[in-house]
C-alpha cells in the first residue's frame, strides 16, 4: 500500500478531486486545509503562509502511479507554489469497523 499526500493550491481542489473520481477505482481521500511556506512563494504574496490544500489518499501500490500523474496533470499551473506531492510505503492498515486488513482494508 502506498499513501499519498499532495499539498496543491486550494482552488484546484475541486478539478483534482473530479478527476480522481473519474477514475476505475476512485480512491477515498481526507482534504485538510493548510498554511505553508515554501522557499519559492513569498514573491507570491505577503503572507508569510499561504493557503494550500493537503489531500490524503492510501491506495493499492499498484494504483499510486495512476493518482499521483492525475493530482499532478491537474494541479499544474507552471507557477511557483503549484505544490508538492509525496508517496509514502504504508506498513499496515485495519479498517475499524470490520477488522478488515491491508489492501481489503481500503474497498
Amino acid at each position: 500500500m502506498k499513501e499519498i499526500k499532495a499539498i496543491i493550491r486550494d482552488y484546484l481542489v475541486d478539478e483534482v478531486v473530479d478527476a480522481l473520481e473519474q477514475l476505475q477505482h476512485p480512491p477515498a481521500i481526507t482534504l485538510s486545509d493548510v498554511r505553508g511556506m515554501g522557499h519559492t512563494e513569498r514573491s507570491e504574496s505577503s503572507e508569510r503562509f499561504i493557503r494550500r490544500a493537503r489531500l490524503e489518499i492510501v491506495v493499492p501500490a499498484d494504483q499510486a502511479d495512476e493518482i499521483v500523474r492525475v493530482i499532478v496533470g491537474k494541479a499544474h499551473t507552471g507557477r511557483n507554489g503549484d505544490g508538492i506531492v509525496f508517496v509514502s510505503d504504508v506498513e499496515r492498515a485495519v479498517r475499524v469497523r470490520t477488522g478488515t486488513e491491508g489492501d481489503a482494508a481500503l474497498k
